[in-house]
């Protein structure tokens, strides 16, 4: 992510536990392992920096569009644990580090874990799709886990829409749906400028992040409503929406206690 924050002010002054949780704790360590293997395989071996094409990890699971159609099939879930530099590793596991717990708490580990997995494979095949379109283009080569930390911030907002932050170098708070607009701006600038940044990627996990938390509940509610069933469901399909249900029961709560 290309935001930088540091730490948040939380919401009335209260804690909401543990600053870290399990599937965050594990990403993160995730993250920085596999980065630790692009540095010991790529850069002895010619490469200037991780994630640059050429490198053997690269080649095999950062996303390119060629690659995919050629069945590479992997790659739309394994380029989010790779990433070029140092400074990317950083901005992304930040991201997660601070907006990541508070999105476990309502979902539950394994919802969040699923959540962060599907919103990055939705920013590569955003990716995909644009490639598509520009016919002709070069293939690009995605890697990093912006999609997801992306969405895992726009999930934030979607539940916290008020809680402060704070961004280097500015002196001042914005609340998280601020900054969810300034990530956009940002991103439609770089896109203007032709930049080589994978800012469709974000998009795609952005909009992929905001469907999960707003699109689920309701979608289940109606497969509920056409099923005549008055029990939650116990497919697969009512446990993501049982997951996303819980924050609505959170804001719930949250105006009780106000």
């Amino acid at each position: 992510m290309s935001a930088y924050f540091h730490f948040e002010r939380r919401y009335e002054g209260q804690s909401s536990g543990n600053r870290i949780t399990y599937a965050v704790q594990r990403l993160i360590m995730l993250n920085v392992a596999v980065f630790a293997v692009q540095l010991l395989l790529e850069i002895p071996l010619g490469g200037y920096s991780a994630g640059t094409p050429g490198g053997i990890v690269t080649d095999l699971l950062a996303f390119s569009p060629t690659m995919l159609m050629k069945g590479c099939i992997w790659q739309p879930f394994t380029y989010m644990f790779l990433h070029s530099n140092l400074m990317h590793l950083f901005l992304n596991m930040v991201g997660l580090y601070f907006f990541g717990p508070d999105v476990e708490r309502i979902l539950s580990t394994r919802q969040f874990f699923r959540f962060y997995i599907i919103c990055g494979v939705a920013g590569a095949l955003a990716e995909f799709a644009l490639w598509l379109i520009r016919t002709g283009s070069v293939s690009p080569t995605v890697v990093g886990a912006s999609g997801a930390t992306t969405a895992v911030l726009v999930a934030f907002a979607v539940a916290y829409p008020d809680r402060e932050v704070f961004l280097i170098p500015f002196p001042f708070p914005v609340n998280a749906r601020a900054l969810v607009i300034i990530f956009i701006v940002m991103n439609l600038m770089s896109a203007m400028q032709n930049s080589s940044q994978a800012w469709m990627t974000h998009f795609g996990g952005l909009a992929a992040g905001y469907a999960y938390m707003k699109l689920v509940p309701v979608l289940r509610t109606r497969l509920q409503s056409w099923q005549g069933k008055t029990k939650k469901s116990k497919d697969e399909f009512g446990s993501l929406g049982d997951a996303v249900d819980n924050i609505f029961k959170f804001e719930d709560e949250k105006r009780r206690r106000r």
